[in-house]
């Protein structure tokens, strides 16, 4: 993705076609503004975001937490690693523990 500022396009409109080889990200102040992309690109971009958003969400079998529960239950364990609290396993006792609660 080639990066042009706004006031570079604004002076050159030309560069709009450099979209055709590259997308052109626009920045404005230094922020991103907006991008520019070939139009059968974005079609097809679009046609996949489409196809991805209509899937039904799979259930996969295993019970989902929120992000910020996730972050609270590595910050605990953290806390309770780092105080010696936790007690460690090896990989293999750990896959070994998971392959039986599957049965």
């Amino acid at each position: 993705m080639t990066t042009i500022t706004a006031s570079d396009l604004k002076q050159n409109s030309m560069r709009l076609q450099d979209a055709l080889r590259d997308d052109l990200l626009v920045t404005k102040r230094d922020k991103p503004f907006v991008v520019v992309m070939d139009y059968e690109k974005y079609v097809k971009l679009q046609a996949y975001i489409d196809a991805v958003e209509s899937e039904p969400v799979k259930d996969d079998g295993y019970p989902s937490i929120s992000f910020d529960e996730a972050c609270d239950r590595v910050a605990e364990a953290v806390t309770d690693y780092r105080s010696g609290k936790m007690k460690t396993v090896s990989i293999g006792t750990m896959r070994s523990k998971l392959r039986e609660r599957r049965k």
